[in-house]
């Protein structure tokens, strides 16, 4: 997959999304000012808070973790879990590293096999 930087992400999955006929309508939406969100959208600001990336993926019907990634962020929830075992955490993502899972489908494949871990199924 390309490298979009976010700003142009969120621009272009604005535009794209029909919901929406102006810029001030869809910042307006998700509680911004139209010159902060036009900032973020042209790359003269920095993505914004972790919560506002959650509020712009739930407007525009998008995969928050594509957001996250684009921004360079890490997702809360994924926080606090590095946070309870960085140790395993960071060994686990190394590992994952090593092995060099890839696609979907490898990580699909991976995540099966997690509750039985647990001794789940």
């Amino acid at each position: 997959m390309k490298e979009i930087a976010f700003g142009q992400l969120i621009k272009e999955l604005r535009i794209a999304h029909k919901e929406y006929n102006s810029m001030r309508e869809f910042a307006r939406k998700v509680g911004l000012s139209a010159a902060y969100l036009s900032r973020i959208e042209n790359d003269k600001e920095p993505p914004p808070s972790e919560p506002i990336i959650e509020k712009l993926a739930e407007a525009l019907g998008t995969d928050k973790y594509e957001l996250f990634s684009s921004a360079g962020k890490v997702p809360p929830e994924f926080l606090e879990t590095f946070r309870k075992n960085p140790k395993g955490m960071a060994s686990f993502l190394r590992r994952a590293k090593e092995v060099k899972l890839e696609s979907d489908s490898e990580w699909e494949a991976l995540e099966k096999t997690l509750p039985r871990v647990k001794g789940k199924k």
